[in-house]
């Protein structure tokens, strides 16, 4: 089993405080059972911080609870030492006036509480610093990935068979329908656009995506007179949520790569649902089983989108792809961010 840093960090930092909290004991001046308690008082506090508090409210920045409840965990773990030290020595205090026991274990709790405090002030600053390190980790891989999500899509979305195909449908259209070439055209320009300028950014606004998608999808159906071709559907208020650029088109565009002829009605179905801030979609294409193979089908790569989609939603959606018979589906559920 591979040992992280972090793991390496936390032993080290135990070895140190066990040396230094057993000092005492290895002198013979300290009981063996009073270090014993120590340990565990720094133990309750220090990994109190480190595995609940400081991911649950710290890091969420919900200072608050964050300090309401290291409070708590600081009285907690200071009181089972305390409480165990009185237990053990009341025997033999029994002759002694009880405000003196009561002193003496408010001075146990004091000491024991400092000790809490100081885990508890190592773990936040422990596993901030962790925390920290892999949040900047995970922003430099993600810049690499855009990166090269960037040069795929400007790759697969300037090809000359896109342009090329999409300017003669609207030549075509200039003679016969003039209104309706010029309105097309500015979908071109808006989605070139939209490509060269909105796909730098780790995340857009939700509407300015689904606006690329309907007019992606408007200047595929161009190119046939079936107007049952496609199935687009667009449900929910999209509001002011934010989402990483271009996470559907791959799959919408290898339904339209792969789709069976443009002839038959609805050889692709698309469904966009937003709900509480989380977003589902949905991409159905039937497909010629003797022309298309699933490997042919995964456009940029599958492996690709689902290192994307794990670098801005990790633990926060899910990817399923599916084939049966002659039908290929992608279903996507992504909890999304607001402004």
């Amino acid at each position: 089993m591979k040992i992280s840093i972090a793991q390496l960090f936390n032993g080290g930092y135990w070895l140190i405080y066990l040396f230094l909290t057993g000092k005492g004991v290895f002198k013979d001046d300290d009981p063996i059972g009073f270090w014993l308690v120590t340990v565990l008082n720094g133990m309750v506090s220090f990994y109190a911080f480190y595995i609940l508090l400081v991911p649950r409210f710290l890091a969420k920045k919900k200072f608050l609870p964050f300090i309401g409840w290291g409070i708590g965990a600081i009285i907690i773990a200071a009181l089972i030492p305390t409480a165990f030290i009185s237990f053990l020595s009341r025997s033999a205090l029994s002759v002694i006036a009880a405000s003196i026991q009561w002193e003496l274990a408010q001075k146990l709790f004091l000491v024991f509480g400092i000790f809490a405090l100081f885990n508890g002030i190592m773990a936040t600053i422990i596993k901030g610093f962790f925390t920290w390190y892999n949040e900047l980790h995970e922003k430099t891989e993600l810049e690499k990935k855009n990166l090269q999500m960037e040069l795929s899509l400007l790759k697969t979305h300037l090809n000359p068979h896109f342009l090329f195909n999409t300017l003669n449908n609207i030549d075509i259209l200039i003679e016969t329908d003039p209104t309706a070439a010029s309105s097309y055209l500015q979908k071109l320009s808006d989605i070139l656009r939209f490509v060269v300028y909105e796909t730098s950014q780790e995340k857009i606004p939700l509407t300015k995506e689904l606006a690329y998608i309907r007019k992606y999808v408007e200047l595929q159906q161009i190119r046939t007179s079936n107007k049952e071709y496609v199935h687009l559907k667009i449900a929910g208020n999209p509001g002011q949520l934010m989402i990483g650029p271009m996470l559907f088109i791959p799959f919408i565009e290898n339904a339209f790569k792969h789709a069976s002829n443009k002839k038959m009605n609805g050889a692709i179905t698309l469904e966009i649902v937003i709900t509480d801030k989380q977003i589902r979609f949905t991409c159905i294409n039937i497909y010629d089983t003797s022309k298309s193979l699933v490997e042919e089908h995964s456009g940029l790569g599958i492996a690709l989108i689902r290192q994307r989609l794990d670098l801005l939603y990790k633990g926060h959606y899910e990817l399923e792809i599916t084939q049966r018979e002659n039908l290929y589906c992608v279903t996507a559920e992504i909890k999304l961010d607001g402004y």
